[in-house]
């Protein structure tokens, strides 16, 4: 915001100096449509703003340095919008990761192994609408302090919006539609510090997924029509996952169905799942109409991940003061594993074991 308000001030004072064009700032880089938006990264140094005008770019972008900006017009058709290019870039992203539409890779980093020796810090992706990628919409691997927002990632391959072995993470005012994985990702961080808020997930495979991470808040979103609203899950990594806080969330009608891959069961029905997570905290939600036949069908589902994963038992899980109404089999589901995990206040019709509805 602080870009875009020093942009305006800047042509503002230019029109009242000169009836001539003003030349662009020297931290800010303007693309328009038909010239390479990596060649503006390549040419950003920390500081920088590359500004994307309106229009339809096919190409594939990967920022490796620190504290820039990558600044669209907009998320919609008339803003600016990121599709596939006709052949796939040649990018250490594209090549490890798939074809990807924004991808903010770490400045070192073992691929083979995923261990990050200098993250990529401070990099801000703002007002795009990335479609289409065979692999994922944008993209960060070892980031610190990365936000995407205003961002729209609309039937991607892999992930929509997402990041991996990174920390001081925000996803905010965003949208994902359709992507064959996850909506919104969180993983393979045990110092998420991620926030992910005010978005909208529809269509997706999973709505929010956090796996193996801790440290991560989940407010204020809108999960529907996914085959699972929200997941948090241990997947036998060590460190497990959890230390999450899940507030103030519509999880609603996330009856797509997903079959079963090489790596998950079938999915359908799915509100909040609670798989393997510890200390987590899901409160203050509205989850209505979840229903399928599936192990994760219902409202808000606390289970064990021992069977599925080898992952761990909950723990010192709460369920407080939430919603939960016309979801099948029932609006509360616990399979009884676990240590402390409780169910305080919520308002519910249906639940098993009996008795967990206030």
């Amino acid at each position: 915001r602080r870009s875009s308000d020093l942009l305006s001030s800047t042509y503002a004072g230019a029109a009242f100096a000169s009836a001539r064009p003003a030349a662009s700032p020297d931290w800010l880089i303007v693309v328009s449509p038909g010239q390479s938006i990596q060649a503006a990264v390549n040419r950003a140094r920390p500081g920088f703003t590359i500004l994307i005008k309106p229009g339809v770019y096919r190409q594939s972008v990967q920022i490796r340095t620190s504290g820039i900006t990558l600044l669209g017009s907009g998320n919609s058709r008339r803003g600016t919008v990121l599709k596939p290019p006709r052949h796939v870039v040649d990018s250490t992203c594209n090549r490890a990761f798939g074809p990807t539409g924004v991808c903010i890779l770490a400045r070192k980093v073992n691929l083979r192994t995923g261990k990050v020796a200098k993250a990529v810090r401070n990099v801000t992706v703002r007002g795009l609408l990335v479609k289409g990628f065979q692999g994922n919409g944008v993209f960060g691997f070892g980031t610190n302090g990365l936000a995407v927002t205003h961002v729209t990632a609309v039937r991607d391959g892999g992930y929509g919006i997402s990041r991996f072995v990174s920390t001081r993470t925000l996803f905010a005012d965003d949208v994902a539609i359709g992507n064959h994985e996850a909506g919104f990702y969180v993983g393979d961080s045990p110092d998420a510090d991620a926030v992910v808020r005010d978005n909208i997930a529809r269509g997706n495979a999973l709505g929010i997924f956090i796996r193996h991470a801790r440290k991560v808040a989940v407010f204020g979103n809108l999960a529907t029509r996914n085959c699972q609203g929200i997941l948090v899950l241990d997947d036998g990594q060590k460190g497990g996952a959890g230390n999450a806080v899940i507030k103030h969330n519509l999880v609603t009608r996330n009856n797509k169905f997903c079959p079963a891959n090489k790596e998950a069961p079938k999915f359908q029905g799915g509100g909040i799942l609670l798989l393997g997570a510890t200390k987590t905290l899901v409160a203050h939600n509205r989850v209505t109409g979840n229903r399928g036949t599936q192990f994760n069908s219902g409202g808000i589902v606390v289970l064990s991940a021992r069977q599925l994963t080898h992952g761990s038992n909950p723990k010192n899980d709460r369920i407080a003061r939430n919603s939960v109404h016309r979801n099948r089999p029932f609006d509360l589901f616990w399979d009884g594993t676990g240590v402390n995990v409780s169910f305080v206040r919520n308002r519910c019709g249906t639940s098993s074991p009996a008795g967990l509805c206030r």
